[in-house]
C-alpha cells in the first residue's frame, strides 16, 4: 500500500509539469473544451482547485530543489508540498521536509499558520524560520487585527452604511455610553468595552475538554468540528475515570463507528500523551499508529 501510494504521489508530480504545459498553451481550446477547469474536471477527473495546485507546486518547486527531489520521489503528497509552500526556503528546506514526513497533514497545516502568524507578528518573513518543536503548543499571543507595537496617532475616519433604523439605534447606545462634552468616539469606545465585558461574562461550554481539544476531532488526520463527543480512554465500563485526562473529542463517526466497532483504537493520557491505532483489523496489525499527530514506527 505504501509503494502503491508513493506511485501515486509520483504521478502528481508528473501531472503538473504536463498540465503547466497544457494550460500555457491553452490546449484544451484545440480539444474543444471552454476553460482548463472544464477540461481537468471531464476529461482527467480532477478538480479544479487541485489542477491549479498541481500546476503553482510545479511552478514553485523548482525553486526549491529540496522540495522538488521530495516530491519527485513520491516522499510528499501534493497536499503536504503545498502546505510547505509559505514556510519553506533553502535553509530551512530539510527540516520542514522532516516535518511534513512525520506528522499528519493537520498538524503541518497547524504548525505551518503558527509560524507564519507568529513571524508576522515579529515582522520578519516567514520563511526564515524552521518548525517548531515536536509536541510544541501552538499558541500565538491575540493581537488586534493590524495592530503596531507603537501606536500611531488616528487621523483616519472609518465610514459604514446601514439601514437609517439601525444608525438611528447605534447613535443613541453610544449616546448612552458618552459622558456630557465628550466625543462619540469616547462613548463608542465605551460601547465597545462593554459588549466585549457581557460576551466575556456569558456561560462558557458545559464540556471544557472541547474547549481544551480546540473544538475538533482529535482522532489524527480527522478535521471535523461538528457533532463533537466526549469519549472516555479508558471505557467507564471498564473502570475509567471521569477526570479530563481520561477525556477526549472525538467526532460523532469516529466515535460511534471507529471507536465502538473496533476500527480504531485509543489509549493513553489526554490531551498530549495519546497513542492511536487506525485501520485496525482482526489478526491483522493496524494501517496506522500514532502518538498524538506523529507517525510511530514509520509508518506514513
Amino acid at each position: 500500500m505504501r509503494t502503491l501510494v508513493r506511485a501515486r504521489q509520483r504521478i502528481d508530480w508528473q501531472m503538473g509539469r504536463l498540465l503547466r504545459t497544457f494550460f500555457a498553451l491553452r490546449l484544451h481550446r484545440l480539444m474543444g473544451f471552454p476553460s482548463a477547469a472544464a477540461y481537468a474536471r471531464e476529461r482527467l477527473g480532477l478538480s479544479p482547485r487541485k489542477a491549479r495546485a498541481l500546476v503553482a507546486l510545479e511552478r514553485k518547486t523548482w525553486e526549491a530543489p529540496a522540495l522538488l527531489a521530495a516530491y519527485r520521489e513520491g516522499q510528499l503528497s501534493w497536499l503536504r508540498a503545498l502546505m510547505l509552500l509559505p514556510v519553506l526556503s533553502e535553509e530551512n528546506a530539510p527540516a520542514w521536509i522532516g516535518r511534513a514526513q512525520a506528522v499528519t497533514v493537520r498538524r503541518l497545516v497547524d504548525e505551518v499558520e503558527w509560524v507564519v502568524e507568529r513571524q508576522a507578528a515579529a515582522g520578519v518573513p516567514a520563511a526564515a524560520s524552521g518548525p517548531p518543536p515536536p509536541g510544541a503548543a501552538l499558541v500565538v499571543a491575540e493581537r488586534q487585527m493590524r495592530a503596531h507595537e507603537a501606536c500611531p496617532p488616528l487621523d483616519a475616519q472609518i465610514v459604514f452604511y446601514a439601514p437609517a433604523s439601525l444608525a438611528v439605534l447605534l447613535r443613541e447606545a453610544i449616546a448612552v455610553f458618552a459622558k456630557p462634552g465628550e466625543p462619540r468616539w469616547c462613548g463608542f469606545e465605551r460601547l465597545l468595552e462593554h459588549v466585549e465585558a457581557e460576551w466575556q461574562r456569558q456561560p462558557r461550554h458545559r464540556d471544557p475538554v472541547f474547549a481544551r481539544d480546540g473544538w475538533r476531532c482529535a482522532v489524527p488526520a480527522c478535521t471535523s468540528r461538528r457533532n463533537l463527543h466526549d469519549h472516555h480512554l479508558l471505557f467507564r465500563s471498564r473502570g475509567g475515570g471521569n477526570a479530563r485526562d481520561n477525556r477526549i473529542t472525538v467526532c460523532a463517526w469516529h466515535h460511534l463507528r471507529g471507536i465502538h466497532q473496533g476500527r480504531v483504537r485509543a489509549w493513553g493520557t489526554a490531551p498530549d500523551d495519546v497513542t492511536w491505532e487506525l485501520g485496525v483489523r482482526p489478526g491483522c496489525a493496524p494501517l496506522l499508529r500514532l502518538h498524538g499527530d506523529e507517525y510511530l514506527v514509520d509508518e506514513r
